[in-house]
């Protein structure tokens, strides 16, 4: 299991100095020493930041905390690559790092890799899948920049909705059966969708898109692959409409889990259990994510730390200065206590993505707060 310690490993470098990660062994007479550190604005008692000044950043920084790559063991087999724009390609690429192919994501700019990403890519060395003819890297359509010198394959499709399709069928090929329950989201507004990225990479669950009053053909057909498969549909009548739910009833049995914000809908897609699927964060004892509702391409690291020993659900923020009250409400329900020892307890520990423009460190304390383990006796009114 990843530690609170865990996100100082280094060897990428975020860009100018205010901006760098975590940093190993700084001097203890440095001026600067409490920042490089990393405390408080990096990790409290309950918290630890990823805090890039952009997604790429946040993806290198959790793929370097969840692969140490010192020694093969703890290389990936292979890592993804999606375009900095791709929000789609990243929540339906997340499948990729679940088992079998278990790929970190990270993010390319236009037409290059940004220096964090390639650096990460070099350290990690991916040893090279299988499962993908050997392919150290998978790129999510043409977007993502083709790194000199390692094996690559390309996963494409025509638009979002065709391209789901195509990574969905090579998951499929890749674990040798589709999966049996599908994610069903929009393709139209992100905020809505993120949540499922970290689902597909802890359950293997493939995503795939509508609009909010259609069904795609490439949607449709690859549904009808899956043969009959349960359906949850995450997000709320006004991003995906009944009719939609109808039209895709004729495709398997269908659930909906929503709410009426993105914050709202992450917490309802975090608390749903039925059979196999879903979370069922509804008691203390977990591992959580929360990023920023403006920044959708965090669902890239996001998906990363639902795998690796993590597994956390993806929450979401709408506002960087303070927590929503529907978020902490949430966080107050699952909140850890004890009686007795405190070390028989369960804990629970949040993961935070991003800078303080996502997540302020105002919201980081209040989340900390939240999450800490007390004494049963204090809950009572």
């Amino acid at each position: 299991m990843l530690t609170g310690g865990a996100v100082l490993i280094g060897g990428c470098d975020l860009g100018d100095e205010s901006s760098r990660p975590p940093q190993l062994g700084p001097a203890s007479d440095s001026d600067q020493a409490a920042a490089q550190l990393g405390f408080p604005s990096a990790a409290t008692r309950n918290t630890v930041r990823v805090g890039g000044d952009d997604a790429a950043g946040d993806a290198a920084g959790v793929a370097n905390a969840a692969f140490p790559a010192t020694s093969d063991s703890t290389r990936p087999n292979a890592v993804v690559l999606v375009g900095e724009d791709d929000w789609q390609g990243a929540v339906a690429a997340s499948v990729l790092a679940a088992k079998p192919i278990g790929a970190p994501l990270l993010i390319s700019g236009d037409g290059e890799l940004p220096d964090v990403t390639s650096d990460t890519l070099k350290r990690l060395d991916p040893r090279g899948s299988d499962l993908s003819k050997d392919a150290q890297v998978i790129r999510i359509s043409d977007e993502p920049a083709k790194p000199g010198g390692f094996r690559t394959a390309r996963i494409e499709g025509d638009g979002p909705y065709d391209l789901a399709a195509a990574i969905d069928r090579f998951f499929s090929a890749a674990r040798g059966a589709p999966s049996e329950n599908v994610v069903v989201t929009t393709g139209e507004q992100a905020g809505y969708a993120m949540p499922a990225a970290a689902w597909a990479a802890r359950s293997g669950d493939a995503v795939l898109f509508v609009a909010r009053d259609r069904v795609p053909a490439a949607t449709r057909d690859a549904l009808a692959a899956h043969k009959n498969a349960r359906i949850f549909v995450l997000g709320p009548k006004s991003v995906i409409s009944d009719k939609v739910l109808a039209d895709l009833g004729d495709l398997g049995e269908v659930t909906r889990i929503g709410g009426p914000t993105p914050v709202r809908n992450a917490i309802e897609f975090a608390r749903y259990e039925e059979g196999d699927f879903g979370w069922g964060a509804t008691v203390p004892g977990y591992n959580f994510t929360v990023a920023g509702v403006s920044r959708p391409l965090d669902a890239a690291p996001a998906a990363t730390l639902a795998t690796r020993g993590v597994f956390a659900p993806l929450l979401l923020s709408d506002r960087a200065g303070k927590l929503p009250k529907s978020l902490e409400d949430y966080f107050l329900s699952v909140q850890p206590g004890y009686e007795g020892d405190p070390g028989q307890a369960v804990y629970n520990r949040v993961w935070i993505l991003g800078d303080d423009e996502q997540v302020s460190i105002a919201q980081q304390a209040q989340i900390d707060g939240v999450a800490e383990l007390i004494p049963v006796q204090a809950q009572a009114p």
